[in-house]
């Protein structure tokens, strides 16, 4: 489900990208969306945001147990849980920040070359920002894992009860910030509606998630999706699960449509389980499914950096860019995806190899720790 969910949002990424040429000759960069407003279901299937931090959950909860049965036993006791948190925290923040430092540099420094070289300071600018945009997902991810230890202690104690207190904060928050136009109090929501989604991935991990009944599971997304589409047919909420010129974005700061949404992907994964999964366990399924995992955070990071360098070099060698969804547009996706995904193959299999020689130094000190371990 995570490299569904990143993989999702690439490819909606890679498809939003509405990039062709203005009445004077300039690049015009707009989202699809804007003119083929039709697509807008879409949005529901392939924004798969809430299934990330469903799985983060669950990971966050089986990292937790780790460290938890590694601690005592290199201590033989249970160590305090100040001390469990600390080293929760370094193992989790640290495979997760690291990756980020060649990310960021990266981008720093292509910005400055490029307006050193002349371009426009609007247009870079923007891009930057597109480019660097997607690492509130990083952040929000972070925040809950720091407090995941915490949120699991409510869980073992009060259940679902954790869950339907989130939700109600989260219809609290959006309706003070309606009220108050105020998109400061909305961002609170950023923890609230993911971390609900992380507090149902913490009864995914602990099997309670799994044993409810599937007569309630079915349920459970009938009246969610029901109550999703209620709330998006009122004036107040857009369709669309992404911004749109001229209307306000359902996941900037996030609220009650996409708590929903939340509350309809999460039970349709489960109903959908049974049959997935015995195909995801055949050999080479698996073995496919095993190298995008691991690549999947990676490819995230890299995918609009690459599209943003594809159309530099498109610009450089004067290819046309046909009118964003004409037919000519819509027949030239397949090998615009095919170029972006050689691409971005390429820039993992290089960031791959200055990997494998970094990490090759500190072999002996991963060696002395898992013998520590033991």
């Amino acid at each position: 489900m995570r490299t569904l969910a990143l993989g999702a949002v690439i490819f909606g990424h890679w498809t939003m990208a509405a990039i062709g040429r203005d009445d004077d000759g300039g690049l015009a960069v707009d989202n699809i969306l804007n003119t083929e407003r039709w697509m807008w279901p879409l949005t529901w299937v392939l924004v798969l945001i809430p299934l990330f931090f469903f799985v983060g959950g669950f990971s966050n909860a089986t990292s937790w147990s780790r460290v938890v049965e590694r601690e005592t036993a290199r201590t033989g006791r249970t160590p305090s849980f100040g001390r469990l948190w600390g080293v929760f925290l370094r193992r989790r923040l640290s495979g997760l920040f690291l990756p980020l430092i060649p990310f960021v540099l990266l981008v720093a420094v292509a910005v400055g070359i490029a307006l050193a070289l002349g371009a426009p300071a609007g247009l870079t600018r923007t891009v930057a920002v597109v480019v660097v945009m997607p690492l509130w997902f990083v952040a929000v991810f972070a925040a809950l894992a720091a407090v995941a230890p915490v949120m699991l202690r409510l869980h073992a104690r009060y259940g679902w009860w954790i869950v339907v207190a989130l939700s109600v904060a989260v219809v609290v928050v959006e309706l003070v910030r309606i009220a108050t136009d105020s998109s400061a109090v909305g961002t609170f929501n950023y923890l609230f509606v993911w971390g609900t989604a992380q507090q149902v991935g913490f009864a995914y991990a602990d099997g309670s998630l799994q044993r409810m009944r599937r007569s309630t599971v079915v349920w459970w997304a009938v009246l969610a999706f029901a109550a999703l589409v209620a709330v998006t047919a009122s004036p107040m909420w857009p369709e669309s699960m992404i911004g749109l010129s001229g209307e306000r974005s359902n996941f900037s700061p996030p609220g009650t449509v996409p708590l929903l949404l939340t509350l309809v992907q999460i039970p349709v994964a489960l109903l959908l389980r049974p049959v997935v999964a015995p195909l995801l366990e055949r050999p080479r399924v698996a073995r496919v499914l095993d190298v995008a995992s691991g690549a999947s955070m990676r490819a995230f990071l890299w995918h609009l950096p690459v599209m943003v360098a594809v159309t530099g070099v498109l610009l450089l060698l004067h290819v046309p860019f046909p009118d964003p969804g004409s037919g000519a547009w819509w027949a030239t996706r397949p090998l615009w995806y095919a170029v972006l995904g050689l691409s971005l193959w390429g820039v993992l299999a290089g960031t791959d190899r200055v990997r494998r020689r970094a990490g090759s130094g500190s072999r002996p000190r991963e060696a002395r720790e898992r013998a520590g371990s033991r």
